[in-house]
């Protein structure tokens, strides 16, 4: 039988690749650090300040304010005077969620032009949620209702059942 020595030698040098390798690795270090879910905290870095908060909303002398303390959403409507005669312009209502601006009451506003009721002007709120529930009309300055807060300027509106 005749020896062939060709895949001796090839094993030969595989196996001193083979060493020379792990010679290679050895010598370097490798930090495998374990899997953690919570990340990392982030270094202190110069902080961006923060961008100026808009200031407060101050009253608007003759605005409405309007607070929901019900327990159901409620449409408030607007029968607003027009300064040059006593016709009446758009009606305008506004939304609100079930105790929406219950402890402050929310501003209200309209998309054109500012909200400043006069007197003559009617106010009417109501349920909508199918109750029938009803409040108003109010005309300001003759029912009792929205009163005007003597520090503000504001009139207030507080729909309660």
């Amino acid at each position: 039988m005749k020896f062939n020595g060709y895949p001796v030698a090839i094993i030969i040098v595989c196996l001193g690749m083979g060493v020379l390798l792990l010679n290679l690795f050895s010598s370097i270090e490798v930090a495998i650090e374990p899997y953690s879910p919570v990340p990392s905290p982030i270094p202190d870095s110069p902080t961006t300040p923060e961008p100026p908060s808009p200031p407060p909303l101050t009253p608007t002398p003759g605005g409405l304010r309007v607070s929901n303390q019900t327990d159901s959403p409620v449409r408030v409507a607007l029968l607003h005077q027009l300064e040059e005669d006593s016709a009446y312009s758009k009606p305008a209502h506004w939304d609100f969620s079930p105790g929406e601006g219950r402890t402050q009451g929310l501003i209200l506003s309209l998309p054109d032009r500012d909200l400043r009721l006069r007197p003559g002007d009617i106010v009417v709120a109501f349920a909508q949620d199918g109750s029938r529930q009803y409040w108003g009309p109010f005309v300001v300055g003759q029912t009792a209702q929205p009163v005007l807060d003597s520090e503000t300027q504001e009139w207030r509106l507080m729909l309660t059942r």
